[in-house]
């Protein structure tokens, strides 16, 4: 019988790299695990702050909303329509995040 640390997943290349997804011209998004707030991620900047071989699986940043004080991690799509797969990897964190609050947008 497998263990869950032996079980490998699987994850689309395109979502290897923020280069890799800026190339495919793929949506991503934050989600705050606290407050529940989804933002859009412009890859531009990711890549002009960490350079195009930064990647966002298992990436952790402080929710940018006022007030806050939870921590978002990142989704991603390879265009409007498909799936978003979220960017974690690791047991703890999708653990820590299953108990997420309800996604908020500007629209309620």
């Amino acid at each position: 019988m497998e263990t869950g640390a032996e079980i490998v997943s699987l994850w689309p290349r395109w979502t290897d790299s923020a280069g890799t997804m800026l190339a495919m011209n793929a949506l991503v998004r934050s989600r705050c695990g606290t407050c529940g707030t989804l933002l859009r991620v412009e890859l531009e900047d990711v890549v002009a702050r960490f350079g195009p071989g930064h990647s966002l699986i298992d990436r952790l940043e402080r929710c940018r909303m006022v007030g806050c004080i939870g921590s978002t991690f990142y989704l991603a799509s390879r265009t409007y329509g498909r799936e978003w797969t979220a960017l974690l990897r690791d047991p703890a964190l999708v653990t820590s995040f299953e108990t997420a609050a309800p996604t908020r947008t500007a629209l309620g």
